[in-house]
């Protein structure tokens, strides 16, 4: 019952994430942003990661979500006016389907392409440090909290060391779920937030120059 519970929530997250981009009312791309975060919330507690479940449900949805439907419904968007603009993106549909792509060859080329028959070997390193570093945190952060199987001792996934919980460090297992995360996010992936940091900055201040502007 648990296990048809945990796919139902999963397979609702991501159909419910398709509509909130989909539907052309900005209003009911909220409710379903809503409740993709519910879903999503969801799926994290019943795996047994119950801070960041809820976390979910206190940030995103009681804040970030609630405060896009208040906006959008206190400003009163025309859709007419939101139907001309995406016409207008819809131009940049090729830059689009190249950004896609390249987004793919850097987190998929791993799994499919060997390491030695790439031919730009440089920007090929930078691209395999950075998602095998991805791909080893999110391990060490579910062994942590026993979601991958226990057999996983001491062996690797793409040349990387993986770990669980009995054989890595004991002194981690006694840790709460928080300590364990701030952990493992302060000290193996450091540079990841690091680089969440600056995107999030370029965002601030991408939003100031935007509004400067236009005043």
């Amino acid at each position: 019952m648990a296990n048809f519970i945990i796919d139902f929530l999963a397979l609702g997250t991501l159909f419910s994430s398709i509509l909130t981009i989909t539907f052309k009312n900005p209003v009911i791309s909220v409710i379903f942003l809503i409740l993709t975060f519910v879903q999503a919330a969801g799926y994290l507690i019943f795996i047994g990661i119950n801070f960041i479940g809820i976390s979910y449900i206190i940030i995103y949805v009681g804040a970030i979500a609630v405060l896009f439907l208040f906006v959008i419904m206190m400003i009163n968007l025309n859709l007419s006016e939101i139907l001309e603009t995406g016409n207008e993106y819809t131009k940049n549909l090729p830059l689009a389907i190249i950004i896609s792509s390249l987004f793919m060859f850097i987190f998929g080329a791993p799994y499919i392409l060997p390491y030695k028959s790439i031919i730009l070997p440089n920007l090929w390193d930078i691209f395999y440090i950075i998602n095998n570093q991805i791909i080893s945190f999110s391990y060490k952060i579910f062994s942590l909290f026993g979601i991958v199987s226990e057999s996983v001792t001491n062996t690797s996934l793409l040349n990387i060391e993986v770990v669980d919980r009995v054989a890595a460090d004991s002194v981690l297992t006694s840790l709460l779920q928080i300590e364990s995360l701030g952990h493992m996010l302060y000290t193996h992936g450091a540079i990841l937030l690091i680089i969440l940091s600056i995107i999030l900055l370029l965002g601030m201040y991408a939003s100031i120059i935007i509004t400067s502007k236009n005043h």
